[in-house]
Protein backbone atom coordinates (compact mmCIF):
# COMPACT_ATOMS: atom_id res chain seq x y z
CA UNK A 1 0.00 0.00 0.00
CA UNK A 2 1.36 3.65 -0.90
CA UNK A 3 2.26 5.82 2.09
CA UNK A 4 1.21 9.50 1.43
CA UNK A 5 1.74 12.48 2.42
CA UNK A 6 -0.28 15.66 2.60
CA UNK A 7 0.47 19.24 2.79
CA UNK A 8 -2.14 21.90 3.96
CA UNK A 9 -1.00 24.34 1.90
CA UNK A 10 -1.50 28.12 3.16
CA UNK A 11 -3.88 27.88 6.20
CA UNK A 12 -5.36 31.20 5.06
CA UNK A 13 -6.47 29.49 1.93
CA UNK A 14 -9.04 26.51 0.86
CA UNK A 15 -6.37 24.01 1.68
CA UNK A 16 -7.58 22.88 5.44
CA UNK A 17 -10.63 22.42 4.10
CA UNK A 18 -10.34 20.56 0.76
CA UNK A 19 -7.92 18.28 2.73
CA UNK A 20 -10.71 17.33 5.43
CA UNK A 21 -13.43 17.27 2.40
CA UNK A 22 -11.39 14.34 0.69
CA UNK A 23 -10.41 13.24 3.80
CA UNK A 24 -14.68 12.25 4.31
CA UNK A 25 -14.86 10.89 0.89
CA UNK A 26 -11.56 8.62 1.06
CA UNK A 27 -11.89 7.35 4.28
CA UNK A 28 -13.52 3.75 3.32
CA UNK A 29 -10.85 3.51 0.35
CA UNK A 30 -7.38 1.47 1.09
CA UNK A 31 -4.93 4.55 0.96
CA UNK A 32 -2.70 5.34 3.82
CA UNK A 33 -2.57 8.55 4.33
CA UNK A 34 -0.27 10.93 7.06
CA UNK A 35 -1.64 14.57 6.55
CA UNK A 36 1.93 17.43 7.56
CA UNK A 37 0.44 20.63 9.00
CA UNK A 38 -0.77 22.18 12.09
CA UNK A 39 -3.20 19.84 13.89
CA UNK A 40 -5.14 22.68 15.30
CA UNK A 41 -5.98 23.77 12.33
CA UNK A 42 -6.93 20.58 10.57
CA UNK A 43 -9.39 20.24 13.37
CA UNK A 44 -10.49 24.20 12.87
CA UNK A 45 -11.55 23.00 9.29
CA UNK A 46 -13.02 20.07 10.74
CA UNK A 47 -15.18 22.44 13.19
CA UNK A 48 -16.17 24.75 10.58
CA UNK A 49 -17.50 21.78 7.78
CA UNK A 50 -19.32 20.37 10.78
CA UNK A 51 -17.23 16.64 10.52
CA UNK A 52 -16.57 14.53 12.83
CA UNK A 53 -14.12 11.45 12.02
CA UNK A 54 -10.92 10.35 13.00
CA UNK A 55 -8.29 11.49 11.32
CA UNK A 56 -5.47 9.45 9.92
CA UNK A 57 -2.23 9.82 11.23
CA UNK A 58 -0.68 13.99 11.41
CA UNK A 59 3.26 14.82 11.50
CA UNK A 60 1.83 18.29 13.26
CA UNK A 61 3.51 21.75 12.46
CA UNK A 62 2.71 23.45 15.29
CA UNK A 63 0.20 26.80 16.34
CA UNK A 64 -0.04 29.05 13.36
CA UNK A 65 -1.73 32.87 13.60
CA UNK A 66 -3.45 33.73 10.60
CA UNK A 67 -6.48 35.40 9.47
CA UNK A 68 -8.32 33.65 6.13
CA UNK A 69 -8.36 35.15 2.97
CA UNK A 70 -5.41 37.32 3.22
CA UNK A 71 -1.46 37.26 2.03
CA UNK A 72 0.48 37.50 5.42
CA UNK A 73 4.14 35.71 6.46
CA UNK A 74 3.09 33.45 9.45
CA UNK A 75 0.82 31.78 6.93
CA UNK A 76 3.50 31.42 4.05
CA UNK A 77 5.94 30.46 6.81
CA UNK A 78 3.35 27.39 7.89
CA UNK A 79 3.02 26.23 4.43
CA UNK A 80 6.57 25.92 3.77
CA UNK A 81 7.51 24.11 6.99
CA UNK A 82 4.66 21.61 6.18
CA UNK A 83 6.82 21.36 2.76
CA UNK A 84 10.06 21.18 4.27
CA UNK A 85 8.45 18.47 6.79
CA UNK A 86 7.51 16.56 4.23
CA UNK A 87 10.73 16.75 2.22
CA UNK A 88 12.40 14.91 5.85
CA UNK A 89 9.63 12.14 5.96
CA UNK A 90 10.11 11.60 2.26
CA UNK A 91 13.85 11.25 2.61
CA UNK A 92 13.76 9.06 5.91
CA UNK A 93 11.37 6.91 3.93
CA UNK A 94 8.42 7.35 6.44
CA UNK A 95 6.35 8.36 3.36
CA UNK A 96 6.20 7.37 -0.28
CA UNK A 97 4.99 10.17 -2.04
CA UNK A 98 3.63 13.65 -2.00
CA UNK A 99 0.00 15.74 -2.40
CA UNK A 100 0.50 19.14 -1.99
CA UNK A 101 -2.42 21.82 -1.36
CA UNK A 102 -2.32 25.25 -2.70
CA UNK A 103 0.15 27.78 -1.23
CA UNK A 104 0.99 31.12 -2.07
CA UNK A 105 4.36 31.98 -3.67
CA UNK A 106 3.61 35.59 -2.36
CA UNK A 107 3.10 34.45 1.03
CA UNK A 108 6.09 32.41 1.23
CA UNK A 109 8.06 34.84 -0.12
CA UNK A 110 7.42 37.50 2.44
CA UNK A 111 9.83 35.04 4.86
CA UNK A 112 11.77 32.96 2.09
CA UNK A 113 12.55 35.44 -0.66
CA UNK A 114 13.01 33.71 -4.17
CA UNK A 115 10.16 31.23 -3.89
CA UNK A 116 9.26 29.74 -7.42
CA UNK A 117 6.69 26.97 -6.27
CA UNK A 118 6.72 23.49 -5.27
CA UNK A 119 8.30 21.83 -8.33
CA UNK A 120 11.63 23.77 -7.64
CA UNK A 121 11.74 23.87 -4.63
CA UNK A 122 11.92 20.15 -4.45
CA UNK A 123 14.07 19.70 -7.61
CA UNK A 124 16.09 21.33 -5.67
CA UNK A 125 15.77 19.73 -1.91
CA UNK A 126 16.22 16.34 -4.11
CA UNK A 127 19.38 17.66 -6.13
CA UNK A 128 17.06 15.96 -9.39
CA UNK A 129 17.88 18.50 -11.77
CA UNK A 130 15.18 19.28 -14.38
CA UNK A 131 11.69 17.77 -14.06
CA UNK A 132 8.42 17.84 -15.71
CA UNK A 133 5.04 19.82 -14.45
CA UNK A 134 1.99 17.74 -15.98
CA UNK A 135 -1.73 19.17 -15.86
CA UNK A 136 -3.29 15.90 -16.02
CA UNK A 137 -7.45 15.17 -16.27
CA UNK A 138 -9.29 12.65 -17.77
CA UNK A 139 -9.99 14.95 -20.52
CA UNK A 140 -6.88 16.06 -21.46
CA UNK A 141 -3.11 16.37 -20.85
CA UNK A 142 -0.25 18.91 -20.77
CA UNK A 143 3.17 19.42 -19.98
CA UNK A 144 5.73 21.88 -19.79
CA UNK A 145 9.39 22.84 -21.18
CA UNK A 146 9.42 25.73 -19.17
CA UNK A 147 7.20 26.67 -16.00
CA UNK A 148 7.36 29.83 -13.55
CA UNK A 149 9.92 32.56 -15.82
CA UNK A 150 8.68 35.49 -17.12
CA UNK A 151 7.53 35.11 -20.67
CA UNK A 152 10.63 37.40 -22.21
CA UNK A 153 12.79 34.80 -21.16
CA UNK A 154 10.94 31.89 -22.40
CA UNK A 155 12.77 32.17 -25.72
CA UNK A 156 15.89 31.95 -24.55
CA UNK A 157 15.26 28.71 -22.17
CA UNK A 158 13.71 26.37 -25.52
CA UNK A 159 17.16 24.58 -26.34
CA UNK A 160 17.07 21.06 -28.57
CA UNK A 161 18.36 19.75 -25.50
CA UNK A 162 15.28 20.63 -22.50
CA UNK A 163 12.85 19.67 -25.32
CA UNK A 164 13.83 15.81 -25.83
CA UNK A 165 14.66 15.95 -21.89
CA UNK A 166 11.10 17.03 -21.62
CA UNK A 167 9.61 15.12 -23.77
CA UNK A 168 11.51 11.62 -22.61
CA UNK A 169 10.26 12.45 -18.81
CA UNK A 170 6.58 13.11 -20.49
CA UNK A 171 6.40 9.68 -22.19
CA UNK A 172 7.74 7.86 -18.96
CA UNK A 173 4.80 9.39 -17.32
CA UNK A 174 2.05 8.77 -19.28
CA UNK A 175 3.33 4.91 -20.48
CA UNK A 176 3.46 4.80 -16.50
CA UNK A 177 -0.17 5.87 -16.71
CA UNK A 178 -1.87 4.64 -19.21
CA UNK A 179 0.68 1.02 -19.54
CA UNK A 180 0.84 0.89 -22.73
CA UNK A 181 2.65 3.23 -25.57
CA UNK A 182 1.77 6.92 -26.11
CA UNK A 183 1.88 9.57 -28.55
CA UNK A 184 2.49 12.89 -27.57
CA UNK A 185 1.92 16.51 -29.58
CA UNK A 186 4.01 19.34 -29.30
CA UNK A 187 2.79 22.86 -30.17
CA UNK A 188 4.99 25.47 -31.13
CA UNK A 189 6.07 28.75 -29.01
CA UNK A 190 5.25 31.06 -31.92
CA UNK A 191 1.87 32.03 -33.79
CA UNK A 192 1.31 30.17 -36.75
CA UNK A 193 4.58 27.93 -35.90
CA UNK A 194 8.02 29.16 -37.81
CA UNK A 195 6.20 32.12 -39.42
CA UNK A 196 7.00 35.02 -36.47
CA UNK A 197 10.44 32.30 -35.00
CA UNK A 198 13.64 33.31 -33.84
CA UNK A 199 14.79 30.18 -34.59
CA UNK A 200 12.94 27.96 -31.85
CA UNK A 201 10.50 26.45 -33.82
CA UNK A 202 13.64 24.81 -35.30
CA UNK A 203 15.20 23.54 -31.90
CA UNK A 204 11.59 22.46 -31.37
CA UNK A 205 11.89 20.45 -34.29
CA UNK A 206 15.45 18.43 -34.04
CA UNK A 207 14.00 17.87 -30.69
CA UNK A 208 10.59 15.94 -31.92
CA UNK A 209 13.23 14.43 -34.35
CA UNK A 210 15.53 12.91 -31.80
CA UNK A 211 12.25 11.79 -29.94
CA UNK A 212 11.47 9.77 -32.81
CA UNK A 213 15.15 7.93 -33.11
CA UNK A 214 14.45 6.95 -29.94
CA UNK A 215 11.09 5.46 -30.52
CA UNK A 216 9.24 7.90 -29.18
CA UNK A 217 6.01 8.32 -30.70
CA UNK A 218 6.20 12.53 -31.14
CA UNK A 219 4.41 14.92 -33.63
CA UNK A 220 4.70 18.50 -33.84
CA UNK A 221 5.44 21.09 -33.46
CA UNK A 222 1.97 22.41 -34.24
CA UNK A 223 0.80 25.85 -33.81
CA UNK A 224 -0.21 26.09 -30.50
CA UNK A 225 -4.18 27.56 -31.78
CA UNK A 226 -4.60 24.25 -33.54
CA UNK A 227 -4.11 21.48 -30.54
CA UNK A 228 -7.73 21.36 -30.62
CA UNK A 229 -7.53 19.34 -33.74
CA UNK A 230 -5.65 16.66 -32.19
CA UNK A 231 -7.10 16.25 -28.93
CA UNK A 232 -8.65 13.04 -29.99
CA UNK A 233 -5.13 11.26 -31.71
CA UNK A 234 -2.66 11.82 -28.84
CA UNK A 235 -2.54 11.13 -25.14
CA UNK A 236 -0.86 14.52 -24.35
CA UNK A 237 0.51 17.80 -25.40
CA UNK A 238 4.14 19.30 -24.37
CA UNK A 239 3.86 22.67 -24.33
CA UNK A 240 6.59 25.37 -23.98
CA UNK A 241 5.27 28.00 -21.19
CA UNK A 242 3.31 27.78 -18.17
CA UNK A 243 -0.25 29.77 -19.69
CA UNK A 244 -0.06 28.03 -23.13
CA UNK A 245 -0.69 24.82 -21.56
CA UNK A 246 -2.14 25.77 -18.22
CA UNK A 247 -5.23 27.82 -19.26
CA UNK A 248 -6.57 24.82 -21.90
CA UNK A 249 -5.68 22.01 -19.32
CA UNK A 250 -7.83 23.98 -16.61
CA UNK A 251 -10.76 24.84 -19.02
CA UNK A 252 -10.86 21.48 -19.90
CA UNK A 253 -10.70 19.63 -16.73
CA UNK A 254 -14.27 19.94 -15.42
CA UNK A 255 -12.94 20.20 -12.17
CA UNK A 256 -10.57 17.31 -11.79
CA UNK A 257 -7.02 18.31 -12.72
CA UNK A 258 -4.16 17.31 -10.86
CA UNK A 259 -0.93 18.98 -11.70
CA UNK A 260 2.12 15.93 -11.22
CA UNK A 261 5.85 16.38 -11.16
CA UNK A 262 7.33 14.00 -12.84
CA UNK A 263 11.24 12.94 -12.21
CA UNK A 264 11.89 14.04 -8.54
CA UNK A 265 12.32 9.86 -7.56
CA UNK A 266 9.10 9.89 -5.82
CA UNK A 267 5.81 11.27 -6.92
CA UNK A 268 4.07 14.24 -6.97
CA UNK A 269 0.60 15.85 -6.98
CA UNK A 270 -1.35 18.61 -6.45
CA UNK A 271 -4.99 20.13 -7.06
CA UNK A 272 -4.96 22.19 -9.99
CA UNK A 273 -5.75 25.36 -8.70
CA UNK A 274 -4.44 28.20 -6.02
CA UNK A 275 -5.30 29.23 -2.68
CA UNK A 276 -8.81 30.89 -3.47
CA UNK A 277 -8.23 32.96 -0.97
CA UNK A 278 -12.04 34.66 -2.54
CA UNK A 279 -13.89 31.65 -0.58
CA UNK A 280 -11.37 30.64 1.78
CA UNK A 281 -13.42 30.23 5.32
CA UNK A 282 -16.72 29.36 4.00
CA UNK A 283 -17.12 25.49 3.53
CA UNK A 284 -17.67 26.64 -0.20
CA UNK A 285 -14.63 24.49 -1.85
CA UNK A 286 -15.20 21.94 -4.14
CA UNK A 287 -12.74 19.27 -3.00
CA UNK A 288 -12.64 17.17 -6.48
CA UNK A 289 -9.43 18.08 -7.26
CA UNK A 290 -7.53 17.28 -4.38
CA UNK A 291 -9.16 14.19 -4.35
CA UNK A 292 -8.24 13.28 -7.73
CA UNK A 293 -4.66 13.95 -6.82
CA UNK A 294 -4.62 11.46 -3.75
CA UNK A 295 -6.55 9.07 -5.87
CA UNK A 296 -3.27 10.18 -8.63
CA UNK A 297 -0.56 9.61 -6.45
CA UNK A 298 -1.82 6.33 -4.85
CA UNK A 299 -2.15 5.00 -8.61
CA UNK A 300 1.11 6.20 -9.90
CA UNK A 301 3.14 5.23 -6.91
CA UNK A 302 1.90 1.20 -7.17
CA UNK A 303 2.24 1.20 -10.85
Amino acid sequence: MARIGITLGDPAGIGPEIVVKALAKLRKEPIHLTIIGSVSILTAAQMMLKTNFPLPRVADTGEVDFEFSRVQPSAGKAALEAIKKAVKLLKEGEIDSLVTAPVSKEAIGLSVPGFTGHTEFLASEFGTGEVLMVAHSPYASFAFVTTHHPLQDVPGLITTDRVLHKLELYNDFLVTLHGREVSIAVLALNPHSEEFSYGEEKKIADAVSAANKEGLDVQGPYPADTFHRHIQEVDGFLTQYHDQGMIPAKLLSRGEGVNVTWGLGFVRTSPLHGTAFDIAGKGEADPSSMIAAIRMADYLTRS
